[in-house]
């Protein structure tokens, strides 16, 4: 990295390479929504304008101290939101104005060579890619974040049983620290998908020309480029021009879309676990919080909701970056992408950190768990005594057998167990323990508890 990488674009890289070494200060949605505002914003502009006169001057196209000039007057406060406002509204372009009022404060020479062969759509696309890298550098460390909670959650209820549920229905004894082991390997992978988009955003800083094939950039462009990206920190760019497909800008929006269902899920789930009739988990709620307007004993949920809805609309967002893949030629689009980026990329971070606040702080009511496992007289521990059985005798027959009790067994409101080892078929080959053993949910299958340690392990690797 060059050592004169400094500004925006250092704070960014500075992000990028070291936020998530600090959890402190991981998953802030407000230092995702400062990247876009419009003295940050500024800032990128013209520290990739300096990036670009540095890349320029290295390789002979432009005057070294030109580009040193530019460097040091690459300041927003030189380009105020009300001189720059002034001038758009008269030459209606952002870039013209932007340089309209930068030239300012440049010397004739620096002033000439500001901008120098460049076009509008390489400086915007390369400042929407730093604030990706940027934002993802924020979503990777609050990812980490909310794994890091989840895998406190599994370590502790790695043996705590509750009902498996299937098309919502009792299936089989489960315990909640594999449920949540199962977000813990979903997250990981997430991770891995913002390693691997970052990759290639990190390959995207761009310095093509008007219709992306170096022209105007001179004989060492390609050079020229390269040099670019490393100013800016980033890797050696794409060969191809990438302006009319803008694929990886689309890649990000769908990667955040598939996180926010994932965000969405756990969100359903929760809220579905900790309603009144199932009760097995609640929302840890700040005092004050108020359930219901008319109704004093309600306790409604809030981060649940709000990710199911994070779930709804990130996605929609994901769609309009989609979209833009469908472009015109070379370089023409139909769309104004930073809003939608700046969205995305808030309301990402947003959802992480609700996320990783209702996971922490989350209560789990192992009483009510048990409960409701009992609610089925034993019948959901079934297949364990079926396979017992089948030590002794053909599988099919003792999975019938099982199924015969348990109809007469609910149709004589006789406890499972008690029409268990009243059979004769069953008695012959089973004590009264072991059918108690059997029937008891809190005897865990070692298997089961090791799944969850080993979800944790991996995580942590």
């Amino acid at each position: 990295m060059k050592a004169r990488v400094e500004g925006w674009v250092g704070a960014m890289v500075c992000a990028a390479l070291f936020c998530a070494a600090h959890p402190a200060a991981a998953c802030s949605p407000g230092k995702v929504r400062n990247l876009f505002a419009y003295e940050a914003n500024m800032q990128a502009i013209l520290d990739i304008e300096a990036a670009m006169a540095r890349a320029q001057a290295a390789n002979g196209y432009i005057p070294a101290s030109a580009a040193a000039e530019i460097t040091r007057q690459a300041r927003a406060e030189l380009v105020s939101e009300a001189d720059f406002d002034a001038e758009y509204d008269v030459v209606q372009h952002r870039m013209v104005a932007l340089l309209h009022v930068w030239r300012r404060s440049l010397s004739p020479e620096a002033g000439q060579y500001v901008h120098f062969g460049a076009t509008t759509v390489d400086i915007y696309d390369t400042a929407a890619i730093l604030q990706i890298d940027a934002s993802l550098a924020e979503i990777d460390a609050c990812l980490g974040e909310a794994i890091t909670t989840m895998s406190t959650l599994a370590s502790a209820h790695k043996a705590t049983p509750m009902i498996g549920r299937t098309l919502g229905q009792h299936a089989q004894p489960i315990t909640f620290g594999k449920k949540v082991s199962t977000w813990i390997g979903e997250y990981d992978r997430h991770r891995e998908r913002v390693a691997e988009l970052r990759a290639r955003v990190r390959r995207s800083a761009i310095l093509k020309g008007a219709v992306g094939d170096y022209s105007g950039l001179g004989p060492e462009a390609i050079a020229i480029e390269q040099s670019f990206a490393a100013e800016l920190g980033f890797d050696a760019p794409y060969p191809a021009d990438w302006h009319g497909t803008r694929d990886v800008i689309a890649e990000f929006g769908l990667v955040m879309g598939l996180i926010a269902k994932s965000h969405q899920r756990i969100g359903q789930e929760i809220f579905l676990l900790q309603s009144t009739d199932i009760g097995e988990v609640r929302e840890a709620l700040p005092e004050g919080v108020v359930g219901s307007s008319s109704m004093p004993h309600k306790r409604n949920p809030v981060a649940p909701e709000r990710l199911v809805q994070h779930g709804r609309s990130i996605p929609r967002l994901g769609e309009i970056l989609a979209d833009d893949v469908v472009n015109l030629f070379e370089r023409d689009n139909t769309s104004r992408l930073a809003p939608v980026i700046e969205e995305v990329a808030v309301e990402s971070t947003s959802a992480l950190r609700s996320l990783a606040g209702l996971l922490e702080d989350i209560e789990v009511d192992a009483d009510a768990m048990r409960r409701n496992l009992d609610r089925t007289n034993g019948y959901a521990m079934s297949q364990r005594v079926a396979f017992a059985l089948a030590d002794h005798m053909d599988r099919t027959e003792a999975e019938a057998l099982v199924k015969t009790i348990i109809h007469a067994s609910a149709e004589s409101g006789t406890a499972f167990a008690d029409a268990l080892a009243a059979d004769p078929v069953v008695s012959s080959h089973l004590t009264r323990a072991d059918i108690e053993r059997l029937l008891d949910p809190a005897d865990i299958d070692p298997q089961a508890v090791r799944q969850v340690e080993r979800a944790v392990e991996a995580a942590r690797k």
